[in-house]
């Protein structure tokens, strides 16, 4: 905003007329330029003086630190609405990244135990049958013959049979 415009809408701002974009380009333009905060000045004590005289309410004695004190209470309002929004956005980003986390991670888990139920249905009764068949599951009619005839023995068991082989070697 150029000093033109902010002077045009001086009258508007005392009398609470101008849009809240437009205010808060005002009131920006106003604390950096001196020659229009020093209209503003004059403008504020003029009116609202007028306007304390034809209610009968008590004169103010500083109309210009009533003036400051209003600029600087609506830029902070400003401020902090821009700062509440900013919050609110990087809430929901924080929010929808942790839900896209944990929610892959479950999904993550999920694949897994499918996975690993998959692999179990697949390996069947024996998972070491194909690599080691040929030791541990030889025909119990079978004689090793080493000059000693076993003793008949009772049904071994897949652990017995594994007991044995580890001991052969």
């Amino acid at each position: 905003m150029n000093c033109l415009e902010a002077q045009s809408n001086i009258i508007s701002y005392i009398e609470n007329g101008l849009e809240k974009e437009k205010r808060i380009d005002f009131l920006r333009h106003i604390q950096s330029c001196n020659d229009c905060k020093e209209e503003l000045d004059i403008y504020y004590t003029m009116i609202e003086g007028m306007r304390q005289m034809d209610t009968n309410a008590p004169i103010s004695k500083d109309f210009k630190k009533e003036l400051d004190h209003r600029i600087n209470k609506e830029l902070k309002q400003n401020k902090t609405r821009k700062e509440v929004v900013v919050l609110s956005v990087v809430v929901a980003i924080l929010s929808f990244v942790s839900f896209t986390v944990i929610g892959y991670i479950n999904f993550l888990g999920i694949v897994k135990a499918d996975e690993q139920r998959k692999i179990k249905e697949a390996q069947g009764k024996y998972y070491f049958s194909d690599t080691f068949d040929e030791y541990l599951f030889e025909p119990d009619n079978q004689v090793i013959s080493i000059g000693i005839e076993p003793e008949p023995e009772e049904e071994e068991t897949f652990y017995s049979k594994v007991r044995a082989y580890n001991s052969l070697k």
